[in-house]
């Protein structure tokens, strides 16, 4: 999850304790002059600081619901455009096999108009598929009280680091809010600075209460761990998932 914030590298551990750019280690100056470490503890314990208290900043997260309001807001409209489209299409084509029904009654033979009445039947079935998997839209889901929720959330998954019995899958529930952490060297110091971006869909997801750290020692230890939805949250994750999210801001944090 950790990049170099000056040539895009990975980042290793390069002693014991401490942590730095590979590419300028193994690759030399050409490549990457980032020479900067950070010591685990203190990468760890500003991680999980940010986790806490940045990534669901007041500001931000105002800036996000408004964001994503006006993307499905968008979505639902284009939704709603296209159903209709369906609704007329459907509604010419009974018109239509009704009128050669008619026609029938009124005495024009029904070998003249049996392949254009099998025609629209066909279109008429394909239409109300189509509808049928394209329900109306739901309502847009907003939690204003997410931030509050993500915080009680996170820190008890804190906690659990701190019990043997809960720290694989607190861990890997941890693990799971991060998208990607990019290491750059302070400006005014020695030492480095954090940006954290957090994977929207699981930030959403236990940010509106609808996610529990569903895993036993045994899968959090072999990577199975995962946040489990267990609320109605689809609209929001689905706005916010990472192949679906060109309109939406990051929620990210420098520390």
């Amino acid at each position: 999850m950790m990049t170099c914030g000056c040539c895009g590298g990975g980042i290793a551990k390069v002693s014991k304790s401490s942590f730095g750019c590979s590419s300028a280690r193994n690759k030399g100056k050409a490549v990457c002059a980032n020479m900067r470490t950070i010591a685990q503890t203190d990468l760890e314990a500003r991680v999980l600081n940010a986790l806490t208290n940045h990534l669901m900043d007041p500001e931000a997260l105002a800036a996000f619901c408004e964001t994503y309001a006006e993307e499905r807001n968008r979505l639902r409209r284009e939704a709603k455009g296209a159903r209709e489209t369906l609704e007329r299409s459907l509604a010419q084509t009974k018109r239509d096999h009704q009128n050669l029904v008619d026609a029938i009654i009124a005495g024009v033979p029904a070998e003249q108009v049996k392949e254009r009445m099998i025609e629209l039947d066909q279109q008429r079935q394909q239409l109300e598929r189509r509808l049928s998997a394209s329900p109306a839209p739901d309502p847009i889901l907003i939690h204003p009280s997410m931030a509050v929720t993500y915080r009680e959330r996170v820190a008890a998954l804190i906690a659990g680091l701190g019990r043997s019995a809960e720290m694989p899958a607190a861990k890997e529930a941890l693990r799971a809010l991060v998208d990607r952490i990019v290491l750059i060297p302070a400006k005014e110091s020695t030492g480095v600075e954090i940006e954290l971006e957090g994977d929207l869909a699981a930030l959403l997801r236990l940010a509106t209460g609808s996610a529990a750290v569903i895993a036993t020692p045994k899968a959090a230890h072999s990577g199975e761990a995962r946040l489990e939805g267990v609320d109605i949250v689809g609209e929001l994750v689905l706005v916010a998932g990472a192949h679906n999210r060109r309109n939406l801001p990051t929620l990210s944090a420098a520390v």
